[in-house]
């Protein structure tokens, strides 16, 4: 630790001057840049240069017997003062050399007498005082490098006296506190501060120790109180008297705040956490990851594909991942009995073939750097029930290999079974919505129906006829019967279309011709047509390729836009109930079917409302035809819309795919 001997109050002017301004005199000889010599150097060196002439000259020319030579002391200890340690050697030997060329040109030959002991006297101070010249500029140099590095550092230094007032206060002290050294040297330090630490401890430590470490708190020249780590060394006297106090401190406020921030974040978290109304566990998949990883190194590019085909692999990544927390909504959703339940344990006692499936799909999206990854699985809880679930997993911190993940899972088993429920429910509705369309059309039916059984029966009364003759005429009779055949058949094929109408389940999808298809559904309207005063007119793109679907069904959707154009134009002059009908080829793939009527158009302001279950502006509607209409389209895998003519009216369009984009 820094000795008090060594403070730059103790040291040389030129030294102390050195330490403070970051000067080149400051270093050892070594790392001193290789510069010449300053004119105030030179000149001390020619000084002493001179001095020892001077001296030397005196010892041989003098007739005086004491011993001059003493005198070289102050050659040594004036080139001490400007030049390093190999110099003050030389300047000693150099001495010690003109001592002994002295002696020899004055007393040599002579007997043995006060000469030879006054030069043993003064070879022996010279010799002492180059040493302890040279003892002194490795002290000087000591403390000069100890000086500058508590200037270069960045945390405070300051020594006090035993009455806490500054001695010394360096350039962290000046950049932390906002005092200069000038303002702060010879102050008290408590009160220039106002200084709180423990006392009591501070007193224990120095009683045990002589030191104390710990934290406390000081006031800058701004007024901000600031958090400090410090550290007190006592300096004692030679005597063992206390001298005061060494203190070095590192400001901790940022750093405090930054903890005091940390703390507020994860007590937000953790009121997040247990707050949710849905399920959160953290987990550690740094297993998982590692897996991946070597998958990866391996040379596996599509890690889901290879999982997918490799389930023994995937069921030991299911494995590999621990819940490390979990709050009470998780508990709730895998029907734990206490939190403590969920963790340390492994995610794969929920697992499913749902979820191994799912798992694959999110360590591959993982593993293409995906932050966030989100799928809709299922579970089993600890009960065994089967749950669906909506599932996010996201990376808490990136750069540690998936070893903190956040999911969170929120319950959709209730939803996908009203979901299922629904379904059931539109279906019977659009299974008794088909049977109650029966009823508007089941006059036109009847009179299709009618009309081959009355062919039927007047070719038979015909034929019978025929035979009756005398000479029966087998042409007549088989021609007859021809048409009660090709009659029979057309009742056939009216009864069932009426069965697929109402028929529940899907009906499979052929090749078809549009065209063929609306005539036939046209037919059977044409009597409420005929009635209505409709003028039907009917445009089909002859180029038009087959279209793949349910004859019935498209048919059924054909009707009811046709019907309810009809019913839309029934308030209005019958010479203007126009209902246009037509076919064309709408983009790559699919065909376009346009019912357009002549009435008040649709007065919603968005006209898709129109398809929307239970919607009507009929008092007698069930509003279910349009959106029965939009399922059986969309089953296609079409799209229906509306829209309403700028002349009046409204057109509804859907779409059906073509044969050769299925193919």
């Amino acid at each position: 630790m820094f000795e008090p001997a060594a403070s730059p109050q103790d040291l040389p002017q030129e030294n102390r001057a050195g330490a403070i301004s970051g000067g080149d005199d400051a270093l050892p000889p070594l790392l001193r840049p290789q510069k010449r010599w300053s004119r105030r150097r030179r000149l001390q060196i020619l000084a002493a240069a001179a001095a020892a002439a001077l001296i030397f000259a005196a010892d041989v020319l003098s007739p005086l017997d004491g011993a001059v030579a003493v005198l070289y002391t102050a050659v040594v200890l004036l080139v001490a003062r400007v030049a390093d340690r190999r110099f003050v050697l030389a300047a000693g030997a150099g001495c010690c050399v003109l001592v002994l060329v002295a002696f020899v040109s004055s007393h040599w030959g002579e007997a043995f007498n006060g000469a030879y002991v006054r030069l043993g006297v003064s070879l022996t101070a010279l010799a002492i005082t180059t040493l302890l010249a040279v003892r002194s500029w490795s002290a000087e140099t000591t403390a000069a490098e100890q000086a500058r590095m508590l200037e270069l550092t960045h945390d405070t230094v300051t020594i006090r006296d035993a009455d806490d007032r500054i001695l010394y206060w360096n350039d962290g002290a000046e950049a932390l506190y906002g005092w200069t050294r000038k303002e702060a040297v010879g102050r008290i330090c408590r009160e220039l501060l106002e200084t709180q630490y423990p006392a009591e401890e501070v007193a224990k430590g120095f009683a045990a120790a002589g030191s104390w470490s710990g934290e406390l708190t000081r006031r800058r020249r701004d007024g901000t109180r600031i958090v400090l780590a410090s550290r007190w060394l006592v300096r004692y006297h030679s005597d063992g008297r206390p001298a005061g106090i060494i203190e070095t401190s590192a400001d901790l406020t940022a750093e405090r705040k930054a903890e005091a921030e940390r703390r507020r974040s994860e007590e937000r978290y953790g009121a997040i956490f247990r707050a949710a109304g849905f399920a959160i566990w953290e987990a550690d998949w740094s297993g998982r990851f590692e897996a991946v990883e070597d998958l990866q190194k391996a040379g596996v590019g599509d890690i889901g594909a290879y999982l997918d085909a490799h389930r023994a692999t995937l069921r030991q990544m299911a494995s590999a991942a621990e819940i490390t927390e979990a709050n009470e909504e998780a508990v709730k959703l895998f029907e734990a009995p206490r939190r403590e339940a969920l963790i340390g344990r492994s995610m794969s006692i929920f697992s499913t073939t749902a979820a191994e499936n799912t798992l694959a799909h999110l360590l591959a999206q993982l593993a293409d750097g995906a932050a966030i990854v989100e799928a809709e699985t299922q579970f089993c809880t600890l009960r065994g029930k089967t749950i669906d679930v909506l599932l996010r997993a996201c990376i808490v911190a990136p750069g540690e290999g998936w070893r903190r993940m956040i999911i969170t899972a929120i319950d959709l088993t209730e939803r996908n079974l009203t979901q299922a429920r629904l379904d059931q429910t539109l279906a019977e509705l659009a299974h008794a919505a088909r049977v109650a369309l029966l009823g508007q059309f089941a006059a036109s039916i009847a009179h299709e129906v009618n009309q081959p059984l009355a062919a039927i029966t007047t070719y038979a009364q015909s034929g019978r006829r025929w035979l009756t003759r005398e000479a029966p005429a087998a042409q007549e009779v088989r021609d007859c019967l021809d048409h009660i055949i090709e009659n029979g058949k057309r009742a056939g094929e009216v009864v069932a279309g009426l069965k697929a109408l109402t028929k529940k389940g899907a009906a499979p999808k052929i090749p078809l011709h549009l065209a063929e298809a609306i005539e036939e559904a046209v037919a059977l309207m044409r009597r409420e047509l005929t009635t209505g005063a409709i003028n039907l007119r009917q445009s089909f793109a002859a180029d038009l390729p087959r279209v793949l679907g349910d004859r019935v069904q498209i048919q059924q959707v054909v009707i009811n836009l046709a019907m309810n154009g009809a019913q839309a134009m029934a308030a209005i002059d019958p010479r203007r109930r126009d209902l246009f009908v037509a076919t064309q080829r709408e983009g790559a793939g699919f065909a376009r079917i346009s019912v357009r009527d002549s009435g008040e158009g649709i007065k919603e302001q968005n006209p898709d409302a129109v398809f929307e279950p239970f919607f009507t502006t009929k008092s007698s509607g069930t509003g279910m035809g349009l959106s029965i209409c939009r399922s059986i389209v969309e089953a296609h895998g079409g799209r229906i819309w509306a829209e309403n003519n700028d002349g009046g009216g409204a057109t509804f369009h859907f779409t059906l795919p073509l044969e050769e984009a299925a193919a």
